[in-house]
């Protein structure tokens, strides 16, 4: 059994009701359930290889950048530049929080957590958690693997989705997450989605912002 454990931002529960619904009607419809494994966040920091023994660190830590935060930018709001996809890497869709740009709060979020994690003995970071490779972005559909043509109609299918379901261009963070991904079939490798085979998961900790 593979472990790795990963940071997340739930949003309001208004926004994310109907993310959901979305990302279930778009993955339903073209038969690709990688998204559909996970709950429905952004990613703050994914998929870390972390020491059981350093989970009570990390929760504690979690809890004082949470606290900081509540004081600092209690639920600070959030923006989306709508669906979009990857370029250069066929079969995602997601509603892209990075565009016009990534806001500021959850920027410093985001290296609050980094720099935990970093500090925390135990923990392996990996690469994927830097500065230079955060692109806040809430999942639609992942690693689909479809024809080039179906994957279009799946892209014009989700912009119809969002808008049909009326998801708001903004939303407000509400939840500091950590959470713990098994998975036999990612092996070592947690990159390339071979994951969705088989994940599961549990939140281990909430923290109010």
């Amino acid at each position: 059994m593979s472990i790795r454990y990963g940071i997340g931002l739930a949003l309001e529960p208004a926004f994310t009701s109907r993310a959901y619904r979305a990302r279930q009607l778009i993955c339903g419809q073209y038969a690709s359930w990688a998204a559909e494994m996970n709950m429905v966040y952004l990613t703050v920091a994914g998929f870390f290889g972390c020491e059981e023994s350093s989970v009570p660190a990390l929760e504690k830590g979690l809890s004082e950048i949470a606290s900081h935060n509540a004081q600092a930018a209690p639920q600070f709001a959030l923006s989306h530049g709508g669906v979009a996809t990857y370029l250069g890497l066929p079969g995602h869709i997601y509603l892209d929080f990075a565009a016009p740009s990534v806001a500021p709060e959850l920027n410093n979020l985001h290296r609050s957590v980094v720099k935990l994690l970093a500090e925390t003995h135990g923990v392996s970071l990996g690469n994927r958690n830097s500065d230079s490779q955060f692109q806040p972005h809430l999942p639609l559909m992942q690693f689909s693997h479809l024809p080039e043509q179906v994957f279009a109609d799946a892209v014009e299918f989700a912009r119809v989705v969002a808008a049909d379901l009326q998801i708001p261009a903004s939303t407000r963070a509400w939840r500091l997450l950590l959470m713990r991904f098994e998975s036999n079939a990612a092996g070592e490798d947690w990159t390339g989605g071979a994951w969705a085979a088989d994940l599961s998961w549990s939140l281990l900790a909430s923290y109010p912002l």
